[in-house]
């Protein structure tokens, strides 16, 4: 299996307008147990795994899946944001700490324009969605926040899309039912598999009318039901906003 290194390199979500600091890396083990899975769940791929020397508030390395001729697709995760729990913002219920271990998950189609997919490179311009979900992993760590289903993020706050030529400039997480969904460890953790869809900026602004339910609908029925990455997919907010 090949291996990486991510550089440095320009953040998303304003990750680099915060100082941050570590947070405790409680489960290292969790990694190997998460790529297994993966393994498990889609087998017989090439792969190759991306380190992430900027370890803070901790590090999340990236795996790539390679397409093969029955899934069309890369699919990508992270290894290390189940590293820590996500805690619950009101902190506690009932004197108990609610916590939450996540991984992310993404898929791209099969043409994606790497300069050379056989040794990837984290500094590529085309290798964005990599540096994205790197930082999508690190942000609730970074900011103490609780990420789930339903959880919107702009790209900034001024809504800047993530690369020019499209206009898509924010996340909604997913999460599927079934094996894509979580995974429970040997010590009884769960951890959950989510998935970032990304959005234009008057679909964040129509969450709140439509719920993150009809929005995913919506979204599907542009994409002919598929959570593959399409950088040029339709609006499925116009005329919600007047």
């Amino acid at each position: 299996m090949d291996r990486c290194t991510i550089h440095k390199s320009t953040h998303f979500f304003s990750m680099n307008d915060r100082i941050m600091e570590p947070v405790p890396v409680l489960h290292r083990d969790y990694a190997e147990a998460v790529e297994q899975y993966f393994y498990r769940l889609f087998p017989n791929r090439t792969r190759a795994a991306l380190a992430d020397t900027g370890s803070l508030p901790l590090p999340v390395d990236i795996e790539v899946l390679y397409p093969t001729a029955e899934e069309p697709f890369y699919f990508i995760h992270t290894l290390g944001m189940s590293a820590a729990p996500m805690t619950y913002p009101e902190g506690t219920e009932n004197g108990e700490v609610r916590e939450s271990y996540s991984e992310l998950c993404l898929m791209l189609p099969s043409d994606w324009p790497f300069a050379d997919s056989h040794h990837l490179s984290i500094e590529e311009p085309s290798a964005w969605p990599l540096r994205m979900l790197r930082d999508l992993a690190k942000f609730p760590h970074a900011h103490h926040l609780w990420m789930s289903y339903g959880f919107m993020l702009p790209n900034s706050e001024q809504g800047e899309p993530f690369i020019p030529g499209s206009d898509l400039c924010g996340v909604l997480m997913v999460q599927f039912d079934g094996e894509l969904g979580e995974l429970t460890l040997d010590d009884g953790i769960t951890i959950q598999l989510l998935m970032p869809v990304l959005v234009y900026a008057d679909e964040m602004e129509a969450y709140d009318k439509l719920g993150p339910d009809t929005l995913i609908e919506r979204i599907l029925d542009c994409t002919h039901e598929s959570f593959i990455l399409d950088l040029h997919r339709s609006h499925v907010a116009q005329g919600l906003l007047k």
